[in-house]
């Protein structure tokens, strides 16, 4: 098995470091912003992968999804440490072990500085297969999480 290790770039947000810990920290507020977003049309961008979603289903601490061909998959928050760190793993049925660290530092009144790090544990084929596709992920991710309206959801 081989290691891989992926960090972000640093990501500016333009909101408090509890606000957006706060919504990070809990699954059914992410949920409400997905299926917000499934309700204005997003499903039709996220195209076949859409597809291959049957359901989603939130906890405070849990997404689960089910796939299509694969069954139930499952995304949990492991680790929390208020304001700064929220720390997620993936259940026993998705493909590889992975743990993914947001990390959260405020840089001053609605500046808050937000990085993640990706670690995962897969064969080396997967690794040369998944590591850009991952980096790009990752990157594509914390800039969508720059785009929530934070105070929102409060």
């Amino acid at each position: 098995m081989a290691e891989l290790k992926i960090v972000s770039e640093i990501f500016k947000i333009d909101s408090t470091i509890e606000s957006i810990y706060s919504f990070l920290s809990d699954f059914n507020r992410i949920g409400m912003v997905v299926n917000m977003a499934k309700q204005m049309g997003g499903a039709e961008q996220m195209g076949k992968l859409a597809e291959k979603i049957e359901d989603v289903r939130f906890s405070e601490d849990a997404c689960m999804v089910q796939v299509k061909d694969l069954g139930e998959v499952a995304v949990k928050i492991v680790e929390k440490e208020r304001p700064k760190l929220i720390k997620l793993a993936g259940d026993e049925n998705v493909p590889f072990q992975f743990n993914l660290w947001i990390q959260l530092l405020e840089n001053g009144p609605y500046d808050t500085r937000m990085r993640l790090t990706f670690e995962g544990e897969m064969n080396m084929v997967m690794k040369m297969m998944l590591k850009g596709k991952l980096e790009k992920g990752i990157n594509q991710l914390g800039e969508g999480l720059t785009k929530i309206p934070y105070m929102m959801f409060q």
